[in-house]
């Protein structure tokens, strides 16, 4: 009986040892000693460096936006002040007075206008009105 049973560990030892040889091939993937998790961090990286960079350089557009808008309103706000001072000064008197001489020719009573005329030019003489052309109420 003992040689069966030697027999029978034989057997069973050289079977027990391809079962696990058998195992470790099947079990050949093992992920603690795998690259996958290393690649699938490589990839989530390089995804959220291009997300961000993506961000950044919409940041930096709206930003450049922002700036160029506020250097606007600044210069709008410098013509809004120059046109309140021009209201300012045309609803004035003094350049109601200067427009209406200048442009329409009008003079203050008691005053008499002078146009100057350019040189060279030839005016009709004007004869004065004779003493005997009175016409008296007689």
């Amino acid at each position: 009986m003992n040689q069966l049973v030697r027999k029978d560990l034989e057997t069973y030892v050289p079977m027990a040892v391809v079962n696990i040889n058998q195992a470790k091939r099947r079990k050949s993937f093992n992920f603690s000693r795998s690259k996958l998790p290393a690649l699938m961090a490589v990839l989530l990286l390089c995804y959220l460096a291009v997300a961000f960079s993506s961000q950044f350089s919409s940041l930096a557009a709206m930003q450049r936006d922002v700036r160029s808008i506020e250097q606007e309103v600044q210069e709008l706000k410098q013509k809004n002040a120059s046109l309140r001072e021009e209201l300012q000064n045309i609803q004035s008197d003094a350049y109601v007075e200067k427009t209406a001489r200048d442009k329409l020719g009008l003079v203050k009573p008691g005053e008499t206008r002078v146009v100057p005329l350019p040189a060279g030019t030839q005016l009709p003489k004007i004869q004065a009105p004779a003493a005997d052309n009175n016409v008296s109420a007689e």
